[in-house]
């Protein structure tokens, strides 16, 4: 609990079919990083019966020692919102592997275009009289931030950030909160508005230095709308409990938090470097 928490109450099984849990949980380390990533369904969606809009994924690229990872936020008004963040998710994560298996460098506009197609091609299949890409922004919209953190030799970190949307991401330094991303106020209303299958024209990575003792973290505006600029209770409860990986069922009953009126799905990602351990 933080604050006011929200009334007690059993959450009902989602209505959509196919399985769908509540909530998603990984948690593991490389010799130079470690990961922790959790995705809970949340209040709103656990008191009506949604299934969890939120998704997230994460793999080791054991040639490079990298980690890529997604975190997606589907589009509350469509149908198919929970599908639509999960398709991105992998596709994205799938692409970005594929790029260094071949040696190259992330081509981060082809990689959105590539997770936006997993969606057209998903909407293909399903019913309706409009057009593949057309459906696929009706049945599965979904905002999605994706990175690449490479190892350094010195146990530092150094990572690559780009995302469609307002799913965002921050570097945690102590007790420190840095926004990756820098908006002005114009930048942040387009950005509000955009969600896959849309690929912005203007697409680039930011990149971040991760010194030893710090973390990169991916999250979805459940997350987000709550930290504000971290200065309040819920960014002191995080940067607390954050200053080193916790387990990850800790980590995801950190996320898991109880407070008034906050109440969206909640999906955080973070890799810490681990200084050459």
């Amino acid at each position: 609990m933080i604050g006011t928490p929200v009334a007690v109450f059993e959450p009902r099984p989602p209505h959509r079919t196919g399985y769908r849990p509540d909530t998603a949980v990984d948690g593991w380390s490389s010799a130079e990083l470690t990961v922790r990533g959790a995705s809970v369904r949340g209040y709103q969606h656990r008191h009506d019966g949604s299934p969890r809009q939120d998704d997230f994924a994460v793999s080791w690229h054991a040639a490079s020692g990298a980690v890529v990872a997604a975190v997606a936020d589907g589009v509350s008004s469509v149908e198919l919102a929970h599908l639509g963040a999960t398709l991105a998710c992998r596709s994205a994560t799938d692409q970005l592997l594929r790029r260094l298996d071949e040696g190259a460098e992330p081509d981060w506009p082809e990689l959105m275009r590539c997770a936006s197609w997993a969606l057209v091609e998903f909407a293909r299949a399903q019913p309706g009289d409009d057009e593949p890409a057309a459906r696929a922004g009706r049945l599965l919209s979904t905002t999605v931030v994706v990175t690449l953190v490479r190892p350094r030799p010195d146990g530092s970190a150094v990572a690559s950030v780009c995302r469609v949307g307002d799913s965002t991401a921050w570097v945690l330094a102590g007790d420190r909160w840095a926004p990756v991303f820098q908006a002005t106020e114009t930048d942040t209303a387009e950005v509000a508005t955009v969600a896959l299958p849309h690929v912005p024209h203007e697409l680039r990575a930011e990149v971040v230095e991760l010194p030893v003792g710090s973390v990169l973290l991916l999250g979805t505006d459940g997350v987000g709308t709550a930290l504000g600029d971290g200065s309040g209770s819920v960014g002191d409860a995080f940067a607390a409990t954050l200053a080193t990986a916790p387990p990850p069922l800790e980590f995801t009953r950190l996320l898991d938090f109880s407070r008034e009126t906050f109440d969206d799905d909640r999906t955080l990602l973070a890799v810490w470097p681990r200084g050459g351990r």
